[in-house]
């Protein structure tokens, strides 16, 4: 409520006085119209100043109080969830308003008659009923300006968190790694070199096409970290275990592009690989609401380097699609929980 009165400080001095000159310019109009309709003459401002003034007064006060009563009414009923409803409200609420305000002023200050009363209180209900629709029209539409460019602000921010994740696919030292393995498989074992070769143009090519991507399908994901942690198996001969067990009726579900691959490459980051320290991998449900992703510990490779900056990616592109928290257990295994996306659409936010 103090917030909702205290609106119409917090509005600038051009803003204020325009409703100020508009107020008033209505309150003269309506005083002039009156005095015509009883007398046939327009009232001289020099013997009528006083009841001008009135007017004016009297107007300003009913434009002041009407602001405050939508204020307050805008933080009950949003013009959003039901505009007839809210059209309604404020309409009866500055209705009643307006003709009781009139009434007192016409009565008792301006000593109207009854038919000059009645014609004041029906012109200020009906400048309040074309108010309500103008005001109804343009808070409708400042709201949907403001939430066109909330999206695009968020949409901004969802492409720059996915080129994040992406650039660590596409660096130079991921191409370096996979063409050095290349180097020395090709010696080695031609086939398992071709192998190499083909599921390394799998994972560019999905990095590639889902860079514009806000979700993508967990089938889709769980192909692409199959091929991802091949190229690791390859890398650090076998010592990579990744094991998967997902329910098919979660695989037509949507995920955040490269977030079950960037936990893995945490993993293999955080942790080091040989064959006395083998890591393993899990990826698994959890009742069908979240996708479990379970990583053994070994011997640290930086202990002062965390998950953070990679979980951080990850949680902030799940804030835009569920009110859901990514959940983390650091304890024997390290675990991340991600919330199972019900729908795909991003979610709205309240006002």
């Amino acid at each position: 409520m103090k917030q909702a009165f205290g609106n119409v400080w917090k509005l600038d001095s051009r803003k204020l006085l325009w409703r100020v000159a508009a107020c008033s310019l209505l309150g003269a109009v309506f005083y002039i119209y009156l005095h015509v309709s009883a007398s046939g003459k327009v009232p001289a401002l020099k013997e009528h100043y006083q009841r001008y003034l009135l007017a004016i007064l009297s107007t300003n006060l009913l434009g002041f109080l009407v602001l405050q009563i939508d204020g307050l009414l805008n933080q009950w009923l949003k013009w959003k969830t039901n505009f007839l409803l809210r059209f309604l409200v404020g309409f009866v609420f500055n209705v009643t308003l307006a003709v009781s305000l009139m009434y007192v002023v016409g009565r008792y200050a301006l000593h109207t008659s009854q038919e000059e009363l009645l014609k004041l209180c029906i012109l200020y209900a009906i400048t309040v009923f074309i108010y309500e629709i103008f005001y109804g029209w343009f808070y409708s539409y400042r709201h949907y300006a403001i939430t066109q460019v909330d999206e695009l602000k968020s949409n901004r921010l969802q492409l720059e968190l996915q080129f994040e994740s992406l650039k660590s696919q596409i660096s130079p030292h991921y191409l370096f790694n996979c063409l050095n393995t290349i180097s020395s498989l090709l010696f080695k074992d031609s086939k398992l070199a071709e192998e190499f070769i083909r599921r390394m143009a799998e994972t560019f090519r999905y990095v590639v096409s889902n860079q514009k991507q806000q979700l993508v399908l967990l089938q889709e994901e769980i192909d692409f970290v199959r091929s991802y942690c091949f190229l690791l198996q390859v890398r650090f001969e076998q010592h990579l275990h990744l094991e998967i067990n997902l329910p098919k009726s979660l695989m037509a579900t949507k995920i955040p592009p490269l977030a079950l691959q960037m936990l893995v490459e945490n993993a293999v980051k955080h942790n080091q690989i040989s064959k006395e320290n083998a890591l393993m991998v899990y990826i698994s449900a959890i009742d069908n609401t979240y996708i479990s992703v379970t990583n053994t510990k070994t011997k640290a490779i930086n202990p002062a380097q965390s998950f953070k900056v990679g979980l951080d990616n990850i949680k902030q592109r799940y804030q835009f699609f569920t009110e859901e928290k990514v959940a983390v257990r650091d304890d024997e295994k390290f675990t991340v929980l991600l919330p199972v996306l019900k729908s795909a659409k991003p979610k709205t936010t309240n006002e």
